[in-house]
């Protein structure tokens, strides 16, 4: 009872009905726990593996961790803006060459060298998009392929500055890095935070814009959208995630070396963006997963392994063509639940 001679119990209840009676949007749901949960959950989990699998193992993790985030960049282009880029590559190869070059030239600091790594690469992407983008679907996607193997030809030719077809491998990491646990976790929050910005990119209004202009290029011209620019835009931030993924390179392989500029080098994150899913966020990483570990395994039995990841890859686009992660998410989990008690009660 109050001082007024109210009871307690009906405020309380008034309240409840004033807060049942909000527009769900307006109260947290349960999306917004498991955007939350998800990435805490399952860096959490990457943290326990570090420390209980073996070196080797853990040495794949690193492989994987840097095409998690080259994967994801590329897929900002492919599954956000639906282009198609045989180039990213290109920055992929001059991440990892800004830092073994700032170290073979000009006895750079590795930590200089690899943070200014993505920023050369969003450097260089600028004019590489600039000309490639004028160009529409399969046009645009071979003028990204002759820029690749443009860079490719370089750094093979050029011996005086890339050491041409030999690479450049040195001791360019720093120690604190090349001890195992170490440099994976430092990979692990490098690709945390990369995963965290390019996830901010696509939930923005740039992302909303950019999947509209993915789905009807034409009606958003018309409604004003300067669409080269929101492209190029994309373009260059996806250079960017790809140049630090080249400089994560580094980290576990100490060299770099014109294979990575190549225009096939760029077909894997294309590979492990389908197979995971090119229309969900974490689609790329767990396509990363799938062929950097499957690649382990099938090099120890076959050679011919690209066939076995080909057929993988052409199952997928027949029964699964939103890849593995896309189809999951379209499953309704309650109704496959409700219908599987049913077949238990039945029986």
């Amino acid at each position: 009872m109050t001082t007024n001679g109210t009871p307690a119990s009906t405020t309380t209840s008034e309240d409840a009905t004033v807060e049942s009676s909000k527009p769900a949007a307006t109260r947290p749901g349960p999306t917004l726990w498991r955007n939350i949960a998800t990435p805490v959950v399952l860096t959490a989990l990457m943290v326990v593996l570090g420390f209980v699998v073996g070196e080797d193992t853990l040495t794949t993790l690193e492989e994987v961790l840097a095409l998690v985030v080259f994967a994801t960049a590329t897929n900002l282009l492919l599954g956000q803006g639906g282009l198609v880029s045989f180039g990213q590559a290109v920055f992929y190869g001059i991440g990892a060459y800004t830092v073994a070059l700032g170290w073979l030239h000009w006895h750079l600091s590795f930590w200089l060298t690899f943070f200014l790594a993505p920023v050369v690469s969003a450097l260089v992407a600028i004019p590489v998009g600039l000309v490639a983008l004028r160009a529409r679907r399969l046009y645009f996607a071979l003028s990204t392929l002759a820029f690749s193997e443009l860079a490719y030809q370089l750094a093979e030719s050029r011996y005086d500055f890339t050491q041409g077809a030999n690479g450049v491998f040195g001791p360019f990491v720093p120690s604190a890095l090349t001890d195992p646990i170490r440099g994976y976790l430092f990979l692990l929050a490098i690709t945390v935070i990369s995963l965290l910005l390019m996830w901010k990119v696509t939930r923005s209004p740039f992302g909303l814009v950019l999947r509209s202009i993915r789905e009807n290029r034409e009606r958003m011209q018309a409604l004003g959208v300067n669409v080269y620019w929101h492209q190029l835009i994309a373009f260059v931030v996806s250079g960017f995630f790809c140049g630090l993924a080249g400089a994560m390179f580094v980290i576990y392989s100490q060299s770099s070396y014109p294979e990575l500029l190549d225009w096939t080098t760029s077909g894997s994150p294309i590979f492990m963006a389908v197979i995971g899913g090119m229309g969900t966020f974490l689609g790329p990483a767990l396509g990363a997963f799938i062929y950097q570990f499957g690649h382990d395994e099938l090099v120890r039995y076959v050679s011919d392994w690209q066939l076995v990841l080909g057929g993988v890859l052409l199952l997928i686009v027949m029964f699964w063509p939103d890849g593995i992660l896309g189809s999951l998410t379209k499953v309704k989990w309650s109704e496959l639940r409700k219908s599987l008690k049913r077949g238990g009660s039945d029986e």
